[in-house]
């Protein structure tokens, strides 16, 4: 058996180990038979075990198990191919702790050019995928509420061009959504609402100054939809505005189908260079030493045969802004020998762009007559400094968007409990928000309306989609309030559901509204049917045969004007109770002047059902009285005296007709319509007893009936 010769390191032996030693980031050196001849100090930590167990550590061992296979192929296919290759996993650390590294292996050469192994460097890039995640997450949920509105969403930059639309924007405007991101805001108005729709645009971009109107798009297919466009100016942190954003809402039909927001993917790089660290060395008398090739070109500079730098020059490429704490840190290495990590920006040399570098620093001291000498480690870190803003201006969007909806917006766990919400929520249900976080939904309504969620939320789990449904909750003084809900269930990378989103309307007062309509509707049929059979048996008793033709209209007409005086009134009073002492004074207006007419009693306010009879009554009995009573004659009078007796339960009321100054009366041979109208329909209509008496001195009416339903 061929023994494999012992391989040398990279460079010195004792330069490399420095250089290596002082890293935050693992090395190590491999030889043909995969063993490894060095590991840093780095390396030895990340295990935690001793110096010559790294050697013979298996790295496999630590290799998070849903990264294991794909690493281990890419691994082999890399040492396979005899170039450098990178690797991207999770391992378990000394602590137990999973973390992301980044590997890149170069090959290893003799002075022959022979393959001999190779070197590797592991980058912790933990805090860049955590960010990502992060990113993803807020993004996704951000998503998830927005795909979820009812109303259309379409956003364009500051010419009117459309940038971003979801689904529902392109039902209410009618193109589909690849159309509408070629075209403008413009082209699918209507020419004849551009003239006012363009100075309001013009005057949002220019000074920032949101508008509401309404107005018109031309749909594809030639249709004109209505759109009530709520507009404002989208601004980045910075305050520069980069677009308009309109929420529109389709007023020419209400459209019950859910409509999403097409997720705003972005794509973040959040990692930096492959083996993107950069070296350099500084003697602590002069200040000025080797640097490595790539931290050249970090900074923006071109390379030097010599590959030799100074501190000086690394300053003059610090951002002003943090140029004092770059030269602190480092000072106090140089000096007291306490080691430094930083973040800073720098300008690079070539263009002035701005990146951003973390750089970490420490001084070596001998233990001999050797003088310490500087080592120092950079890394360009513009790539998660960028995914942090735009994780920051995520969640500022998402926020914004949360915090200010009128809709109400709540989020679940699968076993409904509640995990956030809006202060739209807070405000209409009256809970604190400690109240509402953590407790079920089913807190907040009836059995009944908790199962019809339930067989919502079931039946999403089992086919997916979203449900729309109208329940009923309790605020907490007890109102109920009814609720348009429409919800989404929240999924993981593996399409496996984790959460619930939902986002409600208030449809309370609307279904309020809706009910009193048609109680209105359905009270105004039954009063239309009762006026017409009083027309009807009006006619039939004005109109008999007996009856001359001009006798029986003026009848007629003076019955149908008495219905009409009970009707302007209860019609002044939108059909709600009527006072009593009004239907009198307004039957007997047309029949004499006031002065004639003695009113007395205490002013009931009764039901208008009961009004039109009494309207009716008083009309016949005073039509009675010009023909043939008291208002026949100059000095004839009328009183009418009514009073409430309480007597008893219930209340009764007794109303008195009296005539006087007439010409003596006689008692008629038959009863005509007007008699039996009073004795018989106001008798029917009170539940009571009405009495005509025929006295020679003047006809009197009596009436005693409990008092009329509603009566006050």
């Amino acid at each position: 058996m061929i023994e494999t010769p012992a391989e040398p390191l990279p460079v010195g032996e004792d330069e490399f180990r420095l250089i290596a030693d002082s890293a935050p980031v693992a090395v190590w050196v491999t030889r043909l038979d995969r063993k490894r001849s060095f590991v840093n100090r780095a390396y030895v930590e990340f295990l935690g075990v001793s110096y010559e167990e790294a050697l013979e550590f298996d790295w496999r061992r630590i290799i998070h198990p849903e990264d294991a296979a794909r690493v281990l192929e890419a691994s082999i296919a890399g040492e396979a191919s005899l170039g450098t290759f990178a690797l991207e996993g999770r391992y378990r650390n000394a602590a137990g702790a999973w973390r992301w590294l980044h590997s890149t292996s170069q090959p290893r050469r003799d002075a022959q050019g022979r393959h001999i192994g190779f070197i590797g460097v592991a980058h912790d890039v933990t805090e860049a995928k955590t960010a990502e995640l992060a990113l993803r997450e807020r993004e996704a949920q951000l998503s998830a509420f927005i795909n979820q509105t009812t109303a259309g969403f379409g956003q364009v930059d500051l010419e009117g061009r459309f940038t971003l639309v979801n689904d529902r924007f392109c039902e209410i405007a009618g193109w589909s959504r690849e159309e509408l991101l070629g075209m403008t805001m413009q082209q699918i108005t209507h020419p004849d609402d551009l003239a006012r729709n363009q100075p309001l645009f013009a005057r949002a971009v220019r000074d920032g100054t949101p508008y509401t109107h309404e107005k018109r798009y031309i749909r594809k297919d030639g249709r004109i939809v209505w759109v009530n466009n709520s507009v404002a100016v989208i601004r980045r942190p910075s305050g520069e505005p980069f677009g308009v954003l309109a929420v529109a809402l389709d007023v020419t039909q209400r459209r019950e189908d859910e409509e999403s927001l097409r997720k705003n993917e972005e794509t973040l790089r959040l990692v930096t260079e492959t083996a993107g660290m950069a070296t350099w060395e500084a003697d602590l008398e002069t200040l000025e030493g080797e640097w490595s090739p790539n931290r050249f070109d970090l900074l923006g500079m071109p390379r030097r045969p010599d590959s030799r730098g100074t501190f000086e020059e690394w300053i003059a490429r610090v951002h002003p802004e943090d140029r004092q704490m770059a030269r602190a840190a480092a000072e106090r290495c140089f000096t007291r020998g306490i080691p430094y990590t930083i973040e800073y920006r720098i300008c690079r040399a070539d263009d002035n762009s701005e990146r951003w570098l973390q750089s970490h620093g420490n001084r070596i001291d001998y233990g001999d007559s050797r003088p310490s000498r500087f080592v120092g480690v950079s890394f360009d870190i513009t790539g998660r400094k960028r995914a942090e803003e735009e994780l920051r201006e995520s969640e500022i969007r998402f926020r914004t968007i949360f915090e200010q909806a009128n809709d109400f917006l709540i989020t679940t766990t699968l076993d409904n409990r509640v995990t956030s919400v809006n202060p739209a929520v807070i405000a209409a249900l009256g809970y604190a928000e400690d109240e509402l976080i953590g407790h079920s939904i089913r807190e907040f309504m009836d059995e009944d309306q908790f199962a019809i969620s339930m067989d919502a939320f079931n039946r999403k789990l089992v086919h997916g989609g979203s449900t729309r449904l109208t329940v009923k909750l309790r605020a907490k003084d007890g109102r109920e309030l009814i609720w348009e809900v429409n919800s989404r269930l929240s999924l993981d990378e593996q399409g496996r559901p984790v959460a619930l989103h939902a986002i409600g309307r208030d449809m309370t007062e609307a279904k309020r509204a809706e009910a009193h309509l048609r109680l209105l509707i359905d009270e105004l049929n039954h009063r239309v049917k009762n006026t017409l059979a009083i027309v009807q048996g009006i006619a039939q008793q004005s109109f008999k045969d007996d009856v001359p033709p001009r006798q029986a209209r003026a009848a007629f007409e003076g019955r149908l004007a008495a219905l009409s005086e009970a009707h302007n009134l209860l019609t002044r009073e939108h059909w709600g109770l009527v006072s009593m002492h009004q239907i009198i004074a307004d039957a007997l207006r047309p029949h004499g002047d006031a002065g004639r007419f003695t009113l007395d009693g205490p002013d009931l306010m009764i039901l208008p059902k009961t009004a039109i009879s009494l309207a009716l009554a008083v009309h016949e009995l005073a039509t009675n009285a010009v023909k043939h009573g008291a208002l026949s004659r100059p000095e004839g009078r009328i009183a009418v005296h009514w009073q409430r007796i309480r007597a008893g339960s219930p209340a009764r009321l007794a109303l008195r007709w009296e005539e006087s100054g007439g010409p003596p009366v006689q008692e008629p041979t038959r009863r005509g319509f007007g008699t039996r109208m009073i004795e018989r329909g106001l008798a029917a209509e009170l539940g009571g007893s009405v009495k005509i008496e025929f006295r020679p001195e003047g006809l009197v009416c009596t009436v005693d009936a409990p008092l009329p339903e509603g009566a006050e």
